[in-house]
């Protein structure tokens, strides 16, 4: 009866999460915005009508969704593009994070009088961009020919990916250091910090292995459909490996962009029969992740901290977006190609839903108010981050290497 149960709400969060986005989509707004915001009406805040047993899985739907898409953001990046992107792309996964998380910290000891280890909690909860937001943004833009001139979404594809780290293990470090001081116990910052460039090298050392291992066994498989679903086996496989062992140097997510990367180069045009199998996926997957997302954002947290915390994000995301910029220096991108950038590394959402509750849970003093704010800040970027990249990406970016359009919509 609860396998049952939990389909059929499967089924109708699928078909409310469709139309929600058709809705939004007809007054051109982004579709995930009508998805997540029907996550949140049906979800535990407010109606609370989704099953236990439907909250329970979610993760794991999630994670299907997600490794979905970022594999496809893998395929989308060629070799090419890569030697084109890549010193932008690393700049891009550090400097905007700490510069943002770095500046919270700050703020928090002057708005909220935290101590600055409790500042920095905070601050790399929130410095992390979505990749529920920017990945599918992505990928729909190389789908689209927009921005391939200058490969503008694979290089947002790649720093975003490898961003994530940074703002994890940071936020792991402050954690980390926070509890050594209650307990006494002594914690070295300069290895947590090491642990960063470690993770991104293992990261492409474990991909390229995956990739070398499994290339000739999908050359020899002869029907699309189980190549489809080998290659997403390994991925969830990998998610998994990470799940369980929690091994702070293996980023999941990173090695399987990295894996689609690999595979694209090795494989050639089988890679693109590949793609166009695993779209299929993504066209239902897309439909969950942002509705699941959406149930694990409660907007009753934010309360009183709302105008403190605003215009605590509003300072951090000025700080955030000079990053950017400063990460673009030396790069041939045009002044609006750069704005784009700023832009698209705007949203949050994955890690702030995922990382908002851990303080409280584990006792940190003001964890409550860590909470609300980084709950605030996917409510406010999420849905700018999104709008903003679809107004502004045929506006800013050549679409299939064209003049740049003024007048597109």
């Amino acid at each position: 009866m609860d396998i049952l149960k939990i389909i059929i709400s499967l089924i109708a969060i699928g078909l409310a999460a469709y139309w929600s986005g058709r809705i939004v989509e007809f007054i051109k707004l982004p579709s995930l915005i009508g998805m997540i915001l029907i996550g949140m009406i049906i979800g535990p805040t407010f109606l609370n009508i989704v099953p236990a047993g439907t909250m329970e899985i979610a993760p794991y739907i999630k994670d299907i969704a997600l490794v979905t898409v970022l594999f496809i953001g893998g395929l989308g990046i060629s070799l090419n593009q890569m030697r084109s992107i890549g010193r932008p792309a690393v700049l891009l996964s550090a400097i905007p994070a700490l510069i943002e998380g770095f500046t919270i910290a700050f703020l928090s000891t002057i708005f909220l009088g935290f101590t600055f280890v409790q500042g920095g909690i905070l601050g790399f909860i929130i410095a992390a961009v979505s990749p529920a937001v920017l990945v599918p943004s992505m990928v729909e833009l190389i789908n689209k020919k927009i921005g391939q001139d200058k490969a503008i979404p694979q290089m947002l594809l790649v720093g975003a990916s490898a961003d994530d780290t940074v703002a994890i293990t940071l936020f792991t470090t402050f954690l980390a250091v926070y509890m050594s001081g209650v307990s006494g116990e002594k914690i070295s910052v300069l290895s947590e910090i090491v642990n960063i460039p470690m993770t991104i090298v293992l990261s492409i050392a474990v991909a390229w292995i995956l990739a070398i291992i499994t290339k000739p066994i999908i050359k020899k498989i002869k029907d699309n459909k189980l190549k489809v679903i080998g290659v997403l086996v390994i991925c969830l496989t990998i998610r998994l490996i990470e799940n369980i062992t929690h091994f702070k140097l293996f980023n999941s997510l990173l090695i399987i962009m990295i894996y689609g990367f690999l595979l694209r180069t090795y494989l050639g045009d089988m890679a693109k029969n590949i793609q166009d199998g695993i779209n299929v996926v993504w066209k239902y997957g897309k439909l969950y992740l942002f509705a699941f997302v959406g149930m694990a954002i409660n907007p009753k947290l934010v309360g009183e901290y709302f105008f403190v915390g605003t215009v605590m994000l509003i300072i951090s995301l000025t700080m955030r977006s000079i990053g950017v910029l400063i990460s673009l220096i030396g790069t041939n991108l045009t002044l609006k190609e750069r704005m784009f950038c700023v832009i698209a590394y705007l949203p949050k959402a994955t890690v702030q839903s995922a990382k908002a509750g851990i303080p409280l849970k584990m006792g940190v003093v003001y964890g409550d108010v860590m909470q609300a704010i980084a709950i605030l800040s996917v409510l406010i970027t999420a849905p700018i981050g999104a709008i903003g990249i679809k107004l502004t990406s045929k506006r800013f970016l050549r679409v299939d290497g064209e003049e740049e359009k003024e007048n597109l919509a």
